[in-house]
């Protein structure tokens, strides 16, 4: 348990600090926000919804959300890539973790943009508590999910056979 702890930490620090470092933020995190926000504005107008999208902002008749750091996902992955690659397991089932926990963050936060954007429509006083309450504490639940249904998929470990007496 120690072990796993210490390894929790010190990927943690390391993916957070990459995440972090100026360069990452301007050529990695910045267009993959404005790539999430363009993929929410899409979803919303092949709906039939109308929806305009300039870089980080979804724009909906009547209201408008700007998608900032700590509202594209990209910290619930972390979490959730953190807790996966710091867990003693074969390397391929991290690896499809990565994967599938990264698809499974980020669809439910397109939910999550797509849903507060039309709540700034209809019950504007709810937006910012619903923001960062709910929506917040069912994207934890969400990384938890992930990890444990991929804890489920690992293969047990081999018990060692008894020696015949």
């Amino acid at each position: 348990m120690r072990r796993f702890l210490l390894t929790f930490l010190g990927i943690g620090l390391l993916l957070y600090g990459l995440v972090y470092l100026p360069p990452v933020r301007d050529y990695l995190i910045a267009p993959f926000t404005d790539s999430l926000t363009l993929v929410a504005g899409c979803l919303i107008t092949g709906f039939g919804g109308q929806a305009w999208v300039q870089g980080n902002v979804l724009t909906i008749p009547g209201f408008s959300v700007r998608i900032l750091d700590l509202c594209n996902g990209v910290e619930a992955t972390l979490l959730l890539w953190t807790v996966i690659l710091a867990f003693p397991a074969p390397w391929r089932y991290r690896l499809w973790g990565l994967l599938i926990g990264f698809l499974g963050v980020q669809t439910l936060n397109l939910l999550r943009i797509i849903s507060l954007a039309y709540l700034g429509v209809w019950k504007p006083a709810w937006f910012y508590w619903i923001h960062w309450y709910v929506w917040d504490a069912l994207i934890l639940l969400d990384v938890l999910l992930i990890f444990l249904l991929w804890l489920r998929r690992l293969p047990l470990p081999a018990e060692p056979h008894a020696s015949a007496a």
